[in-house]
């Protein structure tokens, strides 16, 4: 997808470095109400300071810099040095890019000319392709996740909150492992699948994600202290561990880097294909969820237009699928938890993850159609004759 550049953006940190890019800006770009996306304008036309001047004074102006600068004697050598040719050659055709007669390249040369590589300036290293940004308050992570599935996009995505940023490295969809410079943040303990290893060497590989960002299981690894497999397990373990504090962050700003240099230092590292039950597995490590504003016991949930459909593609518990299965448009919260004998913690819990994954939403309970009462006599069983 083409973008636009815009200079003057400054992100911190990718996996393998920290560097500034300009942030690109594209068609569904979501700005979000309580940040700005970092974009910077250029301005255009220059603000005047005092009384606008008229034509003839403008025209008295522009004729008296003339003659000033065709009398004015050229500067000496010892002030002023001479201009390189090459400098000359690049104003010449800075001059000649605004003509398109002039500008339109030769396809019969070489790719490698100098005015072929000036008319499409090559990507600088450093610099960054951000396919989209915003805040979690308009672009939840549930949609960026989707996105990056769909799509089957390869980066990474970033999430910016009151502590180090956490960032989710992508191939082709995927979710190879979740990470962030913070290695207390990331595993405050030590688990006891590396109590036997040197606490040296330990340590050095925690200094290592500092600065690289690598899991420092993963480094375990490559120094063989110890297995692949088990090094996995951790990543996977503490990744989702990790992206749960996500969820219920109150404001966190996400952002996703297209660059496919990223995963050359981790090609043996499998990635999850399914990240529809990986997001709901990262949900389901919230133990106190802060629930919206929506949230109220007689709130009556009810499918999103698509969310009847991805709900019976994941992979539910009993309590999830029973939970689901009482969204009818007309029971309450606090009547599903009493259909289900579940108390209302539990049910909570439960709504908080379909809320976060956008498979429903809920409305008042004096908004919402109520069930048809039955009569006195329906109800002991009588019926019309």
């Amino acid at each position: 997808m083409s973008a636009e550049k815009s200079a003057g953006a400054t992100w911190r940190g990718g996996f393998n470095d920290r560097c500034e890019f300009p942030v690109a800006k594209i068609g569904f770009l979501i700005e979000p109400s309580h940040g700005s996306c970092l974009l910077q304008q250029t301005n255009i036309m220059p603000k005047s300071h005092g009384q606008p001047k008229s034509i003839e004074a403008q025209m008295e102006s522009s004729d008296s810099e003339e003659r000033e600068h065709t009398e004015s004697p050229p500067v000496p050598p010892e002030d002023e040095p001479m201009p390189e040719t090459g400098a000359d050659v690049e104003n010449v055709q800075s001059e000649e890019w605004w003509s398109s007669s002039a500008a339109a390249p030769d396809w019969s040369e070489p790719a490698t000319e100098a005015p072929a590589t000036e008319a499409s300036p090559r990507k600088e290293p450093g610099t960054a392709d951000v396919y989209f940004c915003g805040h979690t308050s308009l672009f939840p992570l549930s949609r960026a996740l989707r996105a990056i599935a769909q799509e089957r996009l390869t980066g990474l995505l970033r999430a910016f909150w009151e502590q180090e940023p956490i960032e989710l490295l992508a191939r082709d969809g995927e979710v190879v492992f979740v990470t962030t410079r913070d290695p207390d943040l990331y595993c405050p303990e030590t688990p006891p699948a590396i109590a036997d290893v040197d606490a040296v060497l330990i340590d050095r590989a925690r200094n290592q994600q500092k600065e690289t960002g690598t899991p420092f299981f993963l480094t375990l690894a490559r120094q063989e202290s110890i297995g692949l497999q088990s090094a996995l397990e951790l990543m996977h373990h503490h990744g989702q561990q990790l992206f749960s504090e996500l969820w219920s962050a109150p404001r966190t700003w996400v952002m996703f880097e297209k660059n496919a240099d990223l995963l050359s230092d981790v090609a043996d590292i499998p990635g999850e294909p399914n990240v529809r039950d990986w997001a709901l597995e990262t949900l389901r490590l919230v133990d106190n969820p802060e629930q919206p504003t929506s949230f109220n016991p007689t709130s009556i949930p009810g499918f999103t237009r698509d969310g009847f459909e991805r709900v019976q593609r994941l992979k539910l518990t009993s309590d999830e699928a029973q939970f689901a299965s009482q969204f009818n448009g007309a029971r309450s919260v606090q009547q599903i938890a009493k259909n289900l004998r579940f108390d209302l913690k539990s049910a909570r819990q439960l709504l908080f993850r379909f809320l976060a994954l956008e498979v429903v939403e809920c409305w008042p309970g004096s908004t919402a159609a109520k069930p048809e009462k039955q009569s006195f006599f329906k109800r002991l069983g009588w019926r019309d004759r």
